[in-house]
């Protein structure tokens, strides 16, 4: 089994110059977004990759980068067959909040241990399906004729789903909710996404308002701490209502928040909750609630597919979360995933993630590398 030991491993911090500055919610500037790239080597000559894009600062050598340099070397000569013992022990003397440099080594380290057995990641996790429905998440317009522009384009491009980042002007999302309803009836389910921006009030009076539409959820109205106002919130409307799932990432505070009845579904993100080994588990608590797992897969090629898999892999989850434009995402891999005519994504054909790495590429674009050697 000495082929599945680690021999060597890297990160990168590259801002790709493919992806224009991003704003996430209306009142919030736009910004440039930093993408941290891991590669673990085994010692059978097999590369396991993981990334996670961020807004944070990009000046070397980057929070997210910095946060795993003292974190790699110890990895050296572990043996991947063990990873999830590995992210337990690394989760447990983690130095910040939200752990996504244990992420990423947890995510690189099942990734390596794939393709060094030969076999695709989804099979490896369980092999529930092969494909599973897309939504399109779109950028933020100012005008409500946009975002009917944009789905225009969604639904000929074979989406039956689009999931809106919006103003958070309570008077602009009824109106966004409305005109969407009207053009595309029931051929075009809707999420809307609030970025943790609303009050109760607001909340509740769209929440009302989209209990007659095509709407599957009202997405992190609040801050994801405030679980009091989300379990009132959810009691009171009949949509479901789901958080951001970026900062409650530890089990024992989704066990809280769901036995607190503050979400209908659980939401959450292998690459900043403990890698596929946590988010394996947090499905696991959601299911035995009765509730499904609508995981995070925005962002770059590598979190697509680290979410994906879990998605293919293990029972619970609707929706795959597909950035559009498309090519804004496509960065370092020569096979992005893409949603189909009829509206599904899949992992591409291959070991682990399936991804064809653009190794090359990514070392020459880095703003910042760590290495252990080789």
């Amino acid at each position: 089994m000495r082929e599945f030991e680690i021999s060597r491993v890297r990160v990168y911090g590259i801002t790709p110059a493919d992806t224009p500055p991003y704003r996430f919610v209306g009142h919030r500037p736009a910004r440039r977004l930093a993408y941290t790239v891991v590669r673990v080597d085994t010692a059978g000559g097999a590369s396991g990759w993981s990334g996670d894009d961020s807004g944070q600062p990009l000046a070397p050598p980057g929070p997210a980068v910095a946060a795993l340099e003292p974190l790699i070397g110890d990895l050296v000569g572990f043996n991947t067959v063990h990873r999830s013992a590995k992210t337990l022990d690394l989760l447990a003397n983690r130095s910040m909040p939200v752990p996504e440099a244990e992420s990423l080594i947890d995510i690189a380290m099942w990734d390596a241990f794939a393709r060094q057995a030969d076999i695709g990641m989804a099979a490896l996790l369980g092999g529930f399906q092969e494909r599973i429905p897309s939504y399109a998440s779109s950028p933020v317009f100012e005008d409500p004729e946009d975002y009917l522009d944009y789905c225009d384009k969604l639904v000929a491009a074979g989406y039956r789903a689009v999931k809106f980042n919006v103003m958070s002007a309570p008077p602009f999302e009824a109106e966004l909710a409305r005109s969407v309803t009207s053009r595309f009836g029931g051929n075009l389910r809707f999420m809307l996404d609030l970025e943790q921006s609303y009050g109760f009030d607001d909340a509740l009076s769209l929440g009302r308002e989209l209990e007659t539409m095509p709407c599957d959820w009202l997405e992190a109205p609040f801050n994801d701490s405030d679980i009091d106002a989300y379990a009132e919130l959810n009691r009171a409307v009949g949509v479901d209502i789901i958080p951001a799932g970026n900062t409650l990432v530890d089990l024992a505070d989704m066990v809280h928040a769901l036995d607190a009845g503050a979400w209908a579904r659980l939401r959450c993100d292998p690459n900043n909750c403990g890698g596929i080994s946590q988010a394996i588990k947090a499905m696991a608590l959601a299911g035995a609630r009765g509730l499904k797992t609508e995981l995070q897969s925005y962002g770059y090629p590598l979190a697509q597919a680290a979410n994906l898999a879990l998605m293919l892999g293990v029972r619970g989850c609707s929706y795959f979360e597909q950035p559009v434009p498309v090519e804004h995402f496509d960065y370092g891999a020569a096979n992005p995933i893409r949603t189909d005519l009829q509206g599904n994504a899949t992992l591409p054909n291959g070991p682990g993630l399936g991804l064809a790495i653009q190794a090359d590429r990514i070392e020459n674009d880095a703003f910042t590398t760590l290495d252990t050697g080789s």
